[in-house]
């Protein structure tokens, strides 16, 4: 049976990896990855954003067929977009969980989170400014935290010193 995903993802891999998993290719950042179709995937672009994307769709809708669904104050929706992405935070803060099937779960439901989050600023005009102050906000410290731990799951390498030209990030492509 043909699959136009399948299809799609052995392409752009056997051509361009980079852009399905920007991690290094090593046993060091394997929990940043998982496979599908023989090529490696990177965990938070191929869960945040489609599910994100699918959920700001879905809820946009519902928000559109349903007039008064989402008739809560905006900080509700805000509180209900932190308890999504709770899980994710608590769990990258407090401990080092590997499993892939729990940093899907919790990639999964920030990105649900993100979308409850993003309808005050879509569908409310006099929420927009605080709605994009909020997200900003959230933003640049976890961007800023990725940035300062990058090298984190490096520790232990004994490629260490050699990064960024170990064998980890050596991308081969035609």
């Amino acid at each position: 049976m043909y699959n136009p995903l399948e299809r799609l993802v052995r392409y752009v891999w056997r051509r361009k990896p980079i852009v399905l998993a920007h991690h290094p290719s090593c046993a060091y950042y394997s929990h940043h990855t998982f496979e599908l179709y023989g090529a490696q995937l990177c965990l938070g672009c191929f869960v945040v954003y489609p599910v994100g994307l699918v959920s700001l769709s879905l809820l946009s809708l519902l928000h559109l067929a349903v007039p008064g669904l989402f008739a809560v104050p905006t900080v509700v929706l805000y509180a209900v977009a932190g308890a999504l992405a709770a899980p994710l935070l608590v769990s990258k803060a407090l401990f080092d969980v590997r499993r892939i099937r729990w940093r899907m779960l919790t990639k999964a439901l920030l990105a649900v989170g993100l979308a409850v989050a993003a309808l005050p600023v879509i569908f409310r005009p006099a929420d927009r400014l605080v709605g994009a102050v909020l997200f900003v906000g959230f933003l640049v410290p976890y961007v800023g935290y990725k940035g300062l731990t990058a090298l984190d799951d490096c520790e232990g390498c004994p490629e260490l010193a050699d990064r960024p030209n170990c064998s980890g990030l050596e991308f081969e492509w035609d």
